[in-house]
């Protein structure tokens, strides 16, 4: 009886594959599995590659390399061959667990590290068959399905014997980058040099690397196709070198690795198991709750503050979620919705900070900590600029399990404000700008500000209304009061922080005496969400 098991990882998101793997050992408040690499690891990470990609006996190896041309040919695809990726096949193939379920996403990653590949971790599939011929049906049919959605350009595969079943294991990957040599291990002070080109369609590489601090630094890299950039490495540790690029579907991964710098690289992976397991598993909700407190829980380690879920974000998310699922791709550029600040704009919100991730795994861990590990995506959730998220998480069934592909969209917008606080606020920094010119301070006047106040609020009841409108309005208002002063003026701004407000110049104007200050917070079709309307009326003394 057939067996399969599809563990894919999005290419946009580095996202992490379930499963079981070697036995645990207990320690600390859960279990710890400590997976050794099957050999010694290689000095250089290299885009070239060499040797058989299928291992395995003959026979069955003859049949999956049959079933992968056959699908490559059906797509039009061209895959060739890895002898890194059939290693790392192997090595998978040795470790499955419980219903051919793929090892971890960290014993893939380090598998694939260890053995010198730069591409995002890459997709597997798992695959038992009694007999050769149904082997090669079902491979062809197998990687076919995942051809429709990615365009793959590299493979390796293995077959190992498992209770009475062959069993294959293939490694679907794509390079969109050559790079020179790159050494896994520097010493302190040293620079890691990137000097390559761009494969195929991408252009405009960029270059992004958490150090070990934790700390993401960001570079472009020209036009490309061509790419050469020194950076040194001062810190000693784990230093995760990423290299984007635009692509047909927008901003895309095209290498991801660690260098490790003062330190040899390790031989061992340490899998910690307990707490964080809840997100094992569970419902589309129960992953979007996760995936929310998981983002928080890292903004507020890194003494940021967390970001507020916003129902409208969220459906904005979720529609992108199942675009991807039904059409079949995983990128940022839909052909139908465009990119993210297209999505987030045709859905009435508007912001000059828009940032999107997109993972795919198992569960909320695994997506989270998959999107951790690259750079740029660390970047975007830990942006101490974003204010608000939305999330859309969809499951797509795999057998006898679920993978979730989740979609994160990170804004700025304003926060909601204590109006009261904001008005005294900015009446004493108004004063604070006068006293450092020489101008007495402002006498706050219940009249004035009672105009003002009223302005405000109708500018954002009434959509149409421009702002010379609402100055009009409150002056219009005070007619009543002309007896009290001898001149009145106004003025307004829209922002999103009111101390912007406190910097305008007619309020230090040595004559004028007396001030109303009114404010607002809402939305209209022309501002970003929250947007604050400061309406200020002065007055001048008879």
């Amino acid at each position: 009886m057939a067996r399969f098991v599809a563990a894919g990882l999005s290419a946009a998101a580095l996202t992490a594959c379930g499963g079981g793997g070697p036995g645990p050992a207990h320690g600390g408040d859960g279990e710890v599995e400590r997976v050794r690499a099957p050999a010694p690891g290689v000095s250089h990470y290299r885009t070239t590659a060499e040797g058989d990609a299928v291992r395995g006996p003959s026979e069955p190896k003859a049949a999956v390399q049959r079933g992968v041309d056959a699908a490559a040919e059906e797509a039009g695809q061209s895959l060739a061959g890895d002898d890194r990726l059939g290693l790392l096949a192997e090595w998978i193939g040795e470790r499955l667990g419980a219903g051919g379920a793929p090892p971890p996403h960290e014993v893939v990653e380090f598998f694939a590290r260890h053995l010198g590949l730069v591409e995002p971790v890459p997709h597997l599939l798992v695959l038992g068959q009694p007999d050769p011929l149904a082997l090669e049906r079902g491979v062809a049919d197998a990687v076919r399905r995942f051809l429709a959605r990615q365009p793959y350009n590299r493979y390796g595969a293995a077959v190992v014997e498992r209770g009475g079943l062959n069993v294959a294991v293939v490694v679907l990957s794509t390079r969109f980058v050559e790079l020179e040599p790159i050494p896994r291990r520097l010493d302190v002070g040293a620079e890691v040099r990137l000097s390559g080109r761009l494969l195929g369609a991408f252009a405009r590489p960029q270059l992004a690397i958490a150090r070990p601090s934790g700390d993401v630094e960001r570079l472009a890299l020209g036009a490309g196709p061509a790419l050469a950039q020194s950076v040194p490495m001062a810190e000693r540790g784990a230093h995760r070198v990423e290299i984007l690029a635009q692509g047909p579907r927008g901003d895309t991964v095209v290498a991801n690795f660690p260098v490790w710098v003062g330190e040899d690289p390790p031989e061992e992976v340490v899998l910690e198991r307990g707490g964080e397991d809840v997100d094992a598993s569970g419902s589309v909700e129960e992953v979007h709750r996760a995936l929310l407190r998981r983002i928080n829980d890292t903004r507020v380690r890194r003494g940021l503050q967390p970001v507020v879920e916003h129902p409208g974000l969220d459906e904005v998310a979720l529609a992108h979620s199942e675009d991807m699922l039904e059409n079949e791709f995983v990128g940022h550029t839909s052909p139908t919705t465009g990119d993210a600040p297209d999505r987030v704009r045709e859905a009435g919100y508007r912001s000059g900070l828009i940032l999107e991730n997109i993972g795919r795994g198992y569960s909320a861990n695994e997506i989270h900590e998959g999107l951790m590990g690259s750079p740029g995506h660390r970047a975007n959730i830990l942006n101490r600029d974003v204010t608000h998220v939305g999330i859309g998480v969809v499951g797509e069934p795999e057998g006898s399990r679920q993978a979730f592909l989740a979609t994160q969209v990170f804004i700025r917008m304003n926060r909601q404000i204590d109006l009261a606080a904001a008005r005294e606020r900015l009446l004493r920094k108004i004063n604070e700008g006068r006293e450092a010119r020489g101008a007495e301070p402002l006498e706050a006047d219940e009249n004035l500000e009672g105009a003002a106040s009223e302005a405000a609020t109708s500018y954002f009841a009434i959509p149409e209304q421009s702002q010379q409108d609402t100055v009009d309005e409150a002056s219009s208002g005070l007619r009543r009061f002309s007896m009290m002063f001898s001149r009145v003026g106004g003025l307004m701004a829209v922002v999103g922080d009111v101390d912007e407000a406190a910097r305008l110049e007619p309020t230090f104007d040595p004559e004028v005496r007396y001030v109303g200050i009114g404010l607002a917070q809402g939305d209209r079709p022309d501002a970003p969400p929250n947007s604050i309307a400061v309406v200020i009326m002065l007055g001048w003394a008879r």
